[in-house]
């Protein structure tokens, strides 16, 4: 699914009669020649983006805003076709690559699920507030909870890694590199808390001297992600079933 999706990116520089004779063929042509045209401001503006004195965000609404013949936003969209084009015939070619991107959405996804289950406390909805600035103030705070969360989690790991490297536990290390910090079934999100500035450090050393990875005591972290809503319902119920049979 993902390979038929790239390839609606990818993009010819030559002669068509090339690909003729290809498996896959290219959906049309760059124009190099406006490419060319336009390097000077393509110079200014990718100089622009490195210096930090504008996100790409900004760049494209302005872009956005010029008409389709304007010659700037037309070399740049070509240029983006070129690095489309040479991504797509990586991401095809290189399995490691295919690999990594798979491995980097898996992260990106495992945090959405920490934000949404951080907004959804309490029974609330995944958006609160009723202005704008409160539904900002909203989710940056989820934010810096899941921050909190991951940072925790980032910081028990690596003293966990650290402890079994010395220790020359393979199987261990093996386990760790598989755990996501992104997890939070070993947070309780629902309760009374206690904030106190009473000038006192959590000392994770002493935490992770306490641990052992898969002991009784170390319970927090899933490999696998949670049952889903319907595979959690079947699941109560298949018990119930057999608790009903036991009682007969």
């Amino acid at each position: 699914m993902k390979s038929q999706q790239n390839l609606k990116q990818l993009y010819r520089a030559d002669d068509p009669a090339r690909y003729e004779k290809c498996l896959v063929r290219p959906i049309g042509q760059i124009d190099r020649q406006a490419i060319v045209d336009e390097k000077a401001h393509i110079d200014q503006i990718v100089a622009t983006l490195g210096l930090k004195e504008m996100i790409q965000g900004t760049l494209i609404r302005k872009l956005c805003t010029y008409t389709a013949p304007n010659p700037t936003r037309r070399a740049i969209f070509e240029f983006d076709k070129l690095i489309r084009s040479l991504y797509t015939l990586r991401y095809l070619r290189d399995p490691q690559l295919q690999r990594n991107v798979h491995r980097s959405q898996n992260r990106i996804e495992s945090y959405h699920q920490l934000r949404s289950a951080i907004a959804q406390v309490g029974g609330k909805k995944e958006l609160t507030g009723r202005t704008d600035i409160e539904i900002e103030i909203s989710n940056q705070c989820a934010r810096l909870i899941a921050n909190a969360i991951i940072f925790y989690n980032s910081a028990v790991l690596s003293r966990l890694f650290a402890k079994y490297e010395a220790s020359g536990n393979a199987k261990a290390l093996a386990l760790i590199k598989k755990i996501s910090p992104a997890a939070w079934h070993h947070i309780h999100l629902n309760g009374h808390y206690t904030f106190r500035d009473d000038g006192q450090i959590i000392d994770l050393d002493v935490i992770v001297a306490g641990l052992e990875l898969g002991g009784r005591n170390f319970r927090g972290f899933r490999l696998t992600p949670p049952y889903s809503k319907h595979a959690t319902r079947a699941k109560c119920r298949a018990t119930a079933r057999n608790r009903r049979r036991s009682w007969d």
